[in-house]
């Protein structure tokens, strides 16, 4: 891309709130991969692998934490509106974790057993509490976009990765083991709860003053796809990496589980995390255009040249040498995982470069084929890894062929949304109400 064109894309309001989201989220992807290092060496494969396991499964459970009302919180005119689906999101939260007690307490044996990791029943006590804790943080995120209060979630983020990081490693000079790992998942979520609610906490939650049993029931109506359709699609692609990690503790061991745990840790979550920072910032400005009728396709290029400008070193460099990159910063036992990262870094930069891209379907009410085309690609994407590494056991072939098919679906999907913009954007210029 010409410098030029780059650095006009980089300008104004939406230059500021990308760089205040993204900075934080840099800032808080920064911190636990500093720290990395000495966690491997605090740490075993198979103590990574049981937080892996643990993280995996309260990732599945968190997409829908809210019913996924908290998505579109940003969409409404009026605020009132915004303010139910708030509440909406959260009372769905606040159920769907106590529900998720009962489980936990009755079963916690078996569902690690399942799991392939008898090691983690006790530590499945803490469920509950980290997903009512990341579901309520995610809900909050939306609040604070729809109010443009990016710097609260930035704050959120970093406070999440300090207390995080703080707890792990001293439970690890402590010698805690899979015990500081959990509850330092769960005191990071707790923490950036804390920071996003920091404005609404010192006016004592005045915003649901207003709530109304008639309204709940309204904008629950209104918004019904939401918890309808994109849960589901969420939730599925949550599932994906919970059942990739089952076919690898049961076909390949937990060392494995360990090492992939790794490349999550410091890779795909990291990358998410900045790709999902941005993509707050354009659900915003796409929702705001929609409605005011202003084209959507330029909104979305500008930001997919600069994610894709801002990967493509990084990535290109993994690819490369990501073996020899992983002995080098977290030791020798883990250039293993490395030489899953490089085999991986095709598709986890696709995931970060399109992450905007998913974000339009909501905006145009596309929800329906946007589940059908994931749904389709992912079962195809596990279909192929499981025949793989069933058949031959060999988790290199798996995981090559896991990110030959990711890349072709992400890359076939950012077309079909661009697609899906240009056909929008002509109806809007025909004098077609949008």
């Amino acid at each position: 891309m010409p410098a030029r064109r780059l650095t006009s894309m980089l300008r104004g309001a939406f230059l500021r709130s990308v760089l205040t989201l993204a900075g934080g989220a840099t800032l808080a992807m920064a911190i636990p991969l500093l720290f990395s290092p000495l966690l491997t060496r605090l740490y075993s494969p198979n103590e990574f692998a049981l937080l892996t396991l643990f993280v995996s499964w309260l990732s599945n459970l968190a997409v829908a934490a809210g019913g996924r009302y908290e998505l579109a919180v940003v969409l409404p005119a009026e605020d009132r509106d915004a303010t139910h689906l708030l509440a909406l999101a959260m009372i769905v939260c606040t159920a769907l974790s106590v529900a998720a007690l009962l489980p936990a307490l009755a079963a916690r044996e078996a569902i690690a057993t399942w799991l392939g990791a008898a090691e983690l029943a006790p530590w499945l006590l803490f469920l509950p509490v980290s997903l009512w804790c990341a579901g309520a943080a995610q809900i909050w995120v939306n609040r604070n976009n729809r109010l443009r209060r990016y710097d609260a979630n930035a704050q959120g983020r970093v406070a999440q990765a300090l207390t995080l990081t703080a707890v792990q490693i001293a439970g690890g000079f402590a010698g805690f083991g899979v015990a500081a790992l959990i509850i330092g998942q769960t005191a990071g979520q707790a923490a950036a709860l804390l920071g996003e609610w920091r404005r609404d906490m010192n006016e004592r939650f005045a915003c649901f003053s207003g709530v109304s049993v008639e309204g709940l029931k309204r904008l629950a109506w209104q918004y019904r796809e939401f918890p309808a359709v994109n849960t589901p699609h969420a939730f599925a692609v949550a599932l994906q990496d919970s059942f990739l990690l089952w076919l690898i503790a049961h076909f390949a061991g937990t060392a494995v589980v360990g090492y992939y745990g790794l490349v999550l840790r410091v890779l795909k979550l990291p990358a998410a995390i900045v790709g999902q920072a941005v993509s707050q910032v354009i659900y915003r400005d796409l929702a705001e255009a929609h409605t005011r009728g202003r084209p959507l396709r330029p909104v979305l290029c500008k930001t997919l040249k600069l994610l894709a400008a801002l990967a493509v070193l990084p990535f290109g460099l993994l690819a490369a040498r990501g073996e020899w990159l992983f002995s080098l910063v977290f030791g020798s036992a883990w250039g293993e995982a490395g030489r899953l990262a490089a085999i991986l870094a095709p598709s986890f930069f696709l995931s970060f470069a399109c992450a905007p891209a998913f974000m339009v379907p909501m905006v145009l009410k596309r929800q329906r084929t946007s589940f059908a085309l994931a749904l389709g690609w992912l079962s195809a994407n596990l279909a192929a890894f499981a025949a793989v590494i069933v058949m031959t056991r060999d988790t290199v072939w798996a995981f090559a062929t896991m990110s030959v098919v990711m890349s072709l679906y992400l890359a076939s999907y950012t077309i079909w949304v661009l697609r899906l913009c240009r056909r929008e954007d002509r109806r809007c210029r025909g004098a077609v109400p949008c």
